[in-house]
């Protein structure tokens, strides 16, 4: 029930915000009417108004007043629609309160009836007789039915209200484009009612102007006359009064011609003696300014021509100034951008070089490490494989002193074992002499602090943005940071920057930024002027030392190079000579040797074989007379009647 007494309230306040603003519409037209009278009327004591004034005056009221009847049309819009709306809202919240009245009403039956259903679906369990079990559930079916009736009867209700606020909607939506149609028309109506006023109204005041003119220049008619006379009068005394003074003046000329009349003929044949002189002169200068007229107009004209020439020039210049202007102005904006371009991948090829430099020094450690790993190994190698290879060079000249000694029995000479030439021995050392870089946290001396505190004030562009922003971050995100680690990273980036690798080259910057004193002996540092200067000169030093030993790392990888090939053509011309320790007529001794003793081994081998032959049959020999005799001296050759002894005896004999 709080609702419909808020609606109420807004209601009435939406009435009374109404007829205040009436109210004030009203306080202040009247305003404006009564400032508008007061206005047209002319007070005492206050001087007269012309008729431009008044007419002014009147037609600032027609204005006025033509403003305020637009303003109230305007305005009489303006409250149409809002007693519209305000009928339209408290018919709105009038069926809102009704709608709310139908829910709660319906809301109650529904519960009620709810109620009553669910106290009954218990009783449907005891009942025992089907037939009033049927009966009672068809009563149920009734009442869900009922309640299910009225929701949807509500449902329809809503529906058609919702069907109503639609169209509402819309015909609110055509009667206010209509109002605003028709304000528009009022609007443009009324702006053009102003504009033809204005216009009626500036003739009105013109032509009350050029009354007034004509009335002003009436009435001052007479006083011009007069003054007019007036003039006229002193005019004619001034006349008479010159012609006096004219007369006079003739008298006392004529006196004086009478007085200085032979002096004047004197003068006069003198004078123009002389301008008869003058006049030959004057027709000579003519001749002269004549001729220099023409070369003045002859010079005027190559001149004008030449000005056209240069003004032609001048607008070629300044077509062809600003068409370089443009150019200059986009060569400006493309090297801007190919400035940051360059400058970005200048960082980015900065932050690779740098990166491929720490990871090249590490390889070169890493090769420096393996190299000299692979030459112990080879060291090692070498060394099993000579001692290898000087047994068997031993074993050979042994094989070769049994040969000629036993075999041959022939005097043998040892061959010379001098495998190295005498050159040879002598291994080439190691000129390169790598820079033992002193570590640059050592404790630095207090001049070359100073040096550290001119430079990061005085030339702070040796710091890299890199270093600054990590600082910058330091700062921000650990307030806490020690001022002497920051002040470490800004000397180790300087250092960098400079080249400054170990000590000597500190005592090499020192001697740069500082100068010797007077009296005492002891070295000062430069001004702060000077800085720049001496920063330049190290700079120099150190410019020409880089170069001057990377020339003398160029010379000893040379020397080296040579040195490694000529250690290369030795080791190949010692195994070459280890192979060949056998001089070669000892080969050829071998071969002959080899040869003959293969053939005293043929036949010694068909030796072998012929004793073996003989033993076989001195074997079956053996054999066959054994078994002869065994046959002799069997029994059985009593028996016969030519026993074998007597066929034996007959053939020897």
């Amino acid at each position: 029930m709080e609702r419909p007494n808020s609606a109420d309230a807004s209601t009435l306040s939406a009435k009374q915000r109404i007829e205040q603003r009436r109210a004030k519409l009203d306080a202040t037209l009247a305003a404006k009417k009564a400032g508008s009278e007061e206005g047209g009327v002319v007070r005492e004591g206050e001087p007269k108004v012309g008729a431009g004034e008044e007419q002014i005056r009147r037609s600032r009221k027609n204005i006025e007043a033509l403003k305020t009847r637009s303003e109230e049309e305007v305005t009489l819009f303006r409250v149409q629609a809002d007693q519209h709306e305000s009928t339209r809202r408290s018919q709105e919240e009038h069926r809102l309160r009704e709608r709310l009245q139908n829910k709660a009403d319906e809301a109650a039956a529904s519960g009620r009836r709810d109620s009553s259903v669910l106290m009954k679906w218990n009783s449907l369990f005891q009942k025992t007789v089907p037939q009033d079990l049927l009966e009672a559930i068809n009563k149920q079916k009734e009442a869900c039915g009922k309640i299910i009736e009225s929701k949807d009867r509500l449902i329809s209700d809503l529906k058609e209200e919702l069907k109503n606020k639609d169209e509402e909607y819309v015909r609110a939506l055509k009667s206010q484009a209509s109002a605003i149609d028709q304000l528009i028309a009022t609007m443009h109506k009324r702006t053009k009612d102003v504009v033809n006023l204005y216009s009626d109204e500036l003739e009105a005041i013109e032509a009350a102007f050029l009354n007034e003119r004509k009335e002003l220049l009436e009435s001052q008619q007479g006083e011009i006359d007069t003054m007019t006379d007036r003039r006229r009068n002193v005019e004619d005394q001034n006349m008479r009064k010159r012609q006096e003074k004219v007369e006079e003046w003739q008298q006392r000329l004529h006196e004086i011609h009478e007085t200085y009349g032979e002096y004047y003929n004197k003068l006069k044949c003198q004078l123009q003696t002389e301008i008869q002189g003058l006049e030959q002169q004057l027709e000579e200068m003519r001749a002269l300014y004549q001729l220099n007229a023409e070369k003045l107009n002859y010079n005027l004209q190559v001149l004008s021509e030449r000005v056209k020439e240069n003004d032609k020039a001048i607008a070629t210049h300044k077509r062809k100034l600003a068409r370089l202007q443009d150019v200059l102005s986009g060569l400006i904006t493309k090297y801007s951008d190919t400035d940051k371009r360059f400058r970005q991948e200048n960082n980015v090829l900065t932050e690779s070089y740098r990166r491929i430099t720490e990871q090249y020094k590490d390889l070169q450690l890493k090769f420096q490490y393996f190299e000299r790993a692979d030459m112990e190994k080879y060291k090692q190698v070498w060394s099993m494989n000579e001692a290898e290879a000087m047994q068997l060079v031993n074993h050979c000249l042994h094989a070769d002193r049994v040969l000629f000694e036993q075999q041959l029995g022939v005097e043998w000479k040892p061959p010379e074992m001098k495998f190295w030439q005498d050159d040879e021995l002598e291994q080439p050392e190691e000129a390169a002499v790598e820079d033992q870089e002193e570590p640059n946290d050592q404790e630095l001396s207090e001049g070359a602090l100073k040096v550290f505190e001119m430079l990061r004030e005085e030339c702070g562009f040796l710091v890299e943005s890199r270093v600054t922003k990590t600082i910058q971050m330091l700062e921000e995100t650990e307030p806490d940071t020690d001022q002497q680690q920051l002040d470490a990273l800004q000397l180790e980036a300087i250092w960098t920057t400079l080249g400054v690798k170990n000590r000597n080259d500190i005592l090499k910057m020192m001697t740069h930024f500082t100068v010797p004193a007077g009296d005492d002996g002891e070295p000062v540092l430069v001004s702060q002027q000077d800085c720049i200067r001496a920063l330049s000169a190290f700079v120099e030093q150190q410019n020409a030392c880089a170069t001057a030993a990377s020339s003398k790392k160029s010379q000893q990888s040379t020397f080296l190079e040579r040195a490694k090939r000529k250690r290369q053509r030795d080791e190949k011309e010692f195994w070459q000579r280890l192979s060949h320790v056998i001089p070669d007529g000892h080969y050829r001794v071998w071969g002959a040797l080899e040869d003959g003793l293969e053939k005293y081994l043929k036949q010694l081998q068909d030796r072998a074989k012929l004793i073996d032959e003989t033993d076989a049959i001195r074997q079956q020999n053996d054999e066959l007379r054994a078994l002869l005799n065994t046959y002799m001296q069997s029994k059985i050759n009593d028996e016969l009647f030519h026993p074998p002894q007597l066929t034996v005896a007959s053939s020897a004999s």
